[in-house]
């Protein structure tokens, strides 16, 4: 398989890299950006390969504005916001993208994305009680989640073991959408426009 990536000035692929080390240059490499770059490996297969009815160029759009979005800083070159809005928002990967068939694969995605919700959101505030009864729980739980690989590998066997899984399900040795790794002007505008939005 051929991939195309924006030429970036660090170790790792890009589009896969967590969005803390894409937000930080040079912050020490931890256990949750292995498995939240385990995530965005799965997440970029599905929404580059697996048939969907989405508009080509919508979707070159989408998988550009959540894996190749960066900007010039003066400490270097930052990205992952993009990432950190879907996964604060629990909208990873993005439900813009839909399949032709109902995939397990985007389920499963979806389940293992959802504890990084808690490592990209502020705890929820104690001065107010009930949304602090509320909120605190999940968040407490997505952390635990993320301490270890145990609650991912269960997650992972368990969705396997279930029923649903197409027989015959390949995608096919051509990619769905062809970025290059580089944010056309219309992608661009539509991922900045997105970013902008979804961060207020």
């Amino acid at each position: 398989m051929t991939t195309y990536s924006v030429t970036h000035n660090r170790t790792g692929t890009w589009q896969f890299m967590s969005a803390a080390l894409l937000g930080s240059p040079g912050q020490l490499h931890v256990f949750e950006d292995d498995i939240e770059s385990f995530v965005h490996v799965i997440g970029w297969t599905v929404l580059s390969y697996l048939p969907s009815p989405m508009d080509k160029d919508d979707r070159a759009a989408l998988v550009s504005y959540l894996y190749d979005h960066s900007w010039k800083t003066s400490s270097g070159e930052k990205g992952g916001l993009a990432k950190v809005v879907e996964f604060k928002f629990g909208n990873y990967p993005p439900k813009d993208f839909t399949p032709t068939k109902p995939s397990p694969t985007v389920d499963l995605i979806r389940n293992l994305a959802s504890p990084f919700r808690a490592r990209y959101s502020k705890p929820p505030p104690e001065e107010d009680e009930d949304v602090f009864k509320e909120l605190m729980p999940r968040h407490r739980l997505g952390l635990e989640r993320l301490s270890s690989s145990k609650w991912f590998l269960s997650t992972i066997r368990d969705a396997l073991a279930r029923s649903g899984w197409p027989a015959e399900d390949r995608a096919g040795d051509k990619l769905a959408v062809f970025t290059k790794g580089i944010v056309g002007n219309v992608a661009r505008q539509r991922a900045a426009r997105r970013v902008k939005t979804d961060s207020h």
